[in-house]
């Protein structure tokens, strides 16, 4: 009887640039991500299919209904050219293939930060107050200064697209077209919260979903709040959060409160702040796809803050996604 056979959804052009970003004085870790995945994955017994998704969309659902794959493990933002993490979930529920993460509707709201922010609000979990603004759009008396501009979705023609911080009208004049005349979207102007940024990860489903520990993300760089072209450059230092108990408790509780309402699946990160003011968590994204990346990415970190190596995080994740998968059938 032949192997039951996983597929290990990546993009290698994608792959490859982000690692010599990550890794541009660890020469020595380029490709272990990958390879990692791989070893842990074979070492649960199944066959261990890769597949480049670099390719003609095409090619690949053609290659997606000829392979007899039992499960997709995915670590891939980018398909066909087109940078959207949504895009292979979305494929891989039409094919009706299980596959590692959330539903492709889950993916989509997560990069758009205005219907995130809504959400969030919607679910009672606070986060910074925004507004969003076209050319159009006449500015709003009173701006309190100073306010982070950012566009209103997270990637942009392969570009994971960050914010800029303005302390006057000019500025934000300058910077919010900037960003419109860059995406073609709308803009986001979201109050500047001074305080200490976090990242918190979940992993599981229903009633087995648990915390991970709580990072910290503590900027290199003082000029202004980390965001998400410092983080990826490596301009930060992780290292477990040192908070009061009841404030643990406080954001675990919010973010397993967003995990099961949205109808999160498998694992998660989400990216907060604690106001210095208030101490108050105060939500600023979501990932529905943390990054996998090895010795750099913060959920790897979470996990070995458990004493849980690589290759042990990834077979407790793919565990977890096939008793979803064996529960569901």
């Amino acid at each position: 009887m032949p192997a039951a056979r996983v597929l290990l959804a990546y993009n290698q052009a994608v792959l490859s640039q982000e690692e010599e970003e990550y890794y541009a004085t660890q020469q020595e870790l380029k490709g272990q991500t990958l390879t990692l995945i791989q070893e842990a994955l074979r070492e649960t017994g199944y066959e261990v299919v890769l597949f480049d998704v670099e390719r003609p969309l095409e090619e690949v659902v053609t290659r997606l209904l000829s392979e007899d794959i039992h499960f997709v493990f995915n670590v891939t933002t980018c398909v066909s050219s087109v940078y959207s993490q949504a895009l292979l979930p979305l494929l891989l529920d039409a094919l009706d293939i299980p596959y590692l993460g959330s539903r492709a509707v889950v993916h989509s709201l997560c990069l758009d930060r205005s219907l995130t922010k809504l959400a969030l609000r919607g679910l009672g979990v606070p986060t910074p107050s925004f507004f969003l603004w076209t050319p159009q759009a006449p500015w709003p008396e009173n701006i309190e200064f100073p306010v982070l501009v950012k566009p209103r979705f997270r990637e942009h023609r392969g570009r994971k697209l960050g914010g800029f911080m303005v302390h006057d009208h000019r500025d934000l004049e300058r910077a919010a077209l900037e960003l419109f005349e860059m995406t073609g979207e709308k803009v986001i102007v979201e109050k500047y919260i001074p305080g200490r940024e976090f990242v918190v990860g979940l992993w599981g489903n229903d009633e087995e979903t648990a915390p991970l520990p709580i990072l910290e993300i503590t900027p290199l760089s003082r000029d202004f709040p980390p965001c998400e072209e410092i983080l990826r450059r490596g301009g930060r230092v992780l290292g477990v959060a040192d908070l009061p108990e009841e404030i643990v408790l406080q954001i675990q509780r919010m973010s397993l409160k967003i995990f099961q309402e949205l109808n999160m699946r498998d694992y998660a990160t989400f990216r907060l702040i604690l106001s210095a003011g208030e101490a108050l968590p105060l939500f600023l994204e979501i990932n529905a796809l943390p990054l996998l990346y090895y010795r750099q990415s913060p959920f790897p970190e979470m996990c070995a803050a458990l004493d849980i190596d690589y290759t042990g995080m990834v077979q407790r994740l793919f565990h977890i996604a096939m008793k979803r998968v064996k529960t569901c059938a």
